[in-house]
C-alpha cells in the first residue's frame, strides 16, 4: 500500500470513528494521516478540530491555512470566513475577499458561486468567468439601518427592508439541506432535548458551514445593535411547514434551573434576540407578544428584535413569546441571539 492509499484509509477509519462518537481517537489517527503533509490530511484535519474540538481551534486554523497553501479550495474558503468573523485572525473583509477570491481561483464552485453573487449584491466589478473581485462597496450596508420602535418595555424594534429578496433567497437555499428537528435547552441538564411545544425543524450553520453572505448578514446585525459579532451565538435558520410551532416561551436563560445557571456562567446571558424574514406567500405564522398584545410578521427581507433582558440585566418576562403556525405555505426565518459577553 502506497502513501495515498495509506493516508486514504487513515481518513476512511477517522470518519467512522467521528461519525460513532470517539472523537479523540478520530483525531489522533487524523493527525498522523496530517504529518504526512496530504492536502487532503491537513484540510480534514482542520475541519475536524474546528467543528469537534474547539479546543484545538488554533490547531485546526493552522491545518486549514497548510491546506489552502497546498492549493485546496474548500480550506481557503474557510479561512475566508474565519478572518470575515475574526475568529482566529483580527477582522478584516480585504482579507476575508482576498481568502475569497483564492478558493474561487483554485476551483472551490461555492466561493465562485459567492463571488458572483457578492458582485451583484454590493457593485463588484468582474468579467463573466473571472474570480476577480474588486469595488465591492460596503459602505452603506455596514451602518445601521434605520429602526422604528413598537414597544419600549420591553424593547421591540422592527426593521424594514434590512436584506435584499436576493439575500433572502440564498440564506434560505443554504440551510435548506441541513434542516433537522429543533430542539430546546433542557433546564435541568443544559443540553438540549425535543419537546412537545416545539415542532418547527432548524439548522445551525457553524462556521464551516456557513459563507461570506451570512457573515455579511451578521455584521450588519452588529451595527444595529451596537455589539460585536463574538457575542454572537451560532446563526440559526428556522423553517416552519403549515401546522408547526414554537409555543409561547423566553429566550432569556433562566438562573433558578442548574443546567441554565450553569451556561449562564460559562457563555453568558442571552440578552438579545434578533429574527430575520426570509420569505412571504405563507398565512399565519406571527411572532406574537402575548403579554403585551403584538404580533409581528415581516415582509421578506424585513427584521425583528428584541431585548430579553431588562436595562438592569434582569430577565424580562415580558418578552414571552410564540412562533404561531403557518397555516398554509411554509415560514424561512434566520434567528441570531447574542450574549453578554463573548462566545
Amino acid at each position: 500500500m502506497d502513501q495515498t492509499d495509506t493516508v486514504e484509509a487513515q481518513l476512511h477509519a477517522a470518519r467512522a470513528l467521528e461519525a460513532a462518537g470517539r472523537t479523540a481517537e478520530a483525531t489522533e489517527l487524523l493527525r498522523g494521516a496530517a504529518a504526512s503533509g496530504a492536502v487532503a490530511a491537513l484540510a480534514t484535519l482542520g475541519k475536524h478540530l474546528l467543528i469537534h474540538r474547539p479546543d484545538c481551534a488554533r490547531e485546526g486554523l493552522n491545518a486549514l491555512s497548510a491546506a489552502a497553501q497546498a492549493g485546496d479550495g474548500e480550506s481557503a474558503h474557510l479561512l475566508a470566513l474565519f478572518i470575515a468573523e475574526g475568529v482566529g485572525f483580527p477582522q478584516n473583509w480585504h482579507a476575508a475577499f482576498a481568502a475569497l477570491q483564492h478558493s474561487a481561483e483554485l476551483g472551490w464552485q461555492p466561493a465562485q458561486r459567492e463571488i458572483e453573487f457578492l458582485a451583484r449584491e454590493f457593485g463588484g466589478t468582474r468579467s463573466p468567468g473571472d474570480t476577480t473581485l474588486k469595488g465591492l462597496d460596503l459602505s452603506d450596508w455596514l451602518q445601521a439601518p434605520p429602526a422604528h420602535l413598537v414597544s419600549p418595555a420591553p424593547r421591540i424594534l422592527v426593521i424594514r427592508n434590512f436584506a435584499s429578496p436576493a439575500m433572502c433567497d440564498w440564506l434560505i437555499e443554504l440551510a435548506r439541506p441541513r434542516l433537522k428537528g429543533a430542539q430546546t435547552y433542557n433546564p435541568e441538564s443544559g443540553g438540549t432535548h425535543y419537546e412537545s411545544g416545539r415542532t418547527n425543524s432548524d439548522c445551525h450553520l457553524i462556521l464551516p458551514h456557513s459563507d461570506l453572505v451570512l457573515a455579511l448578514v451578521r455584521a450588519r446585525i452588529a451595527t444595529l445593535i451596537r455589539m460585536p459579532v463574538p457575542f454572537f451565538e451560532t446563526p440559526t435558520m428556522l423553517h416552519y411547514r403549515p401546522g408547526e410551532t414554537f409555543s409561547p416561551h423566553h429566550d432569556y436563560l433562566d438562573d433558578t434551573k442548574p443546567g441554565l445557571s450553569k451556561e449562564i456562567a460559562q457563555n453568558g446571558q442571552r440578552v438579545l434576540t434578533f429574527l430575520l424574514y426570509l420569505n412571504e406567500g405563507f398565512q399565519g405564522g406571527e411572532t406574537e407578544f402575548p403579554l403585551i398584545g403584538i404580533r409581528c410578521k415581516g415582509n421578506k427581507g424585513d427584521a425583528v428584535c428584541f431585548w430579553n433582558v431588562k436595562p438592569d440585566g434582569s430577565p424580562d418576562r415580558q418578552t414571552l413569546h410564540a412562533g404561531l403556525p403557518p397555516t398554509s405555505g411554509e415560514k424561512w426565518l434566520l434567528s441570531q441571539w447574542v450574549r453578554n459577553i463573548p462566545m
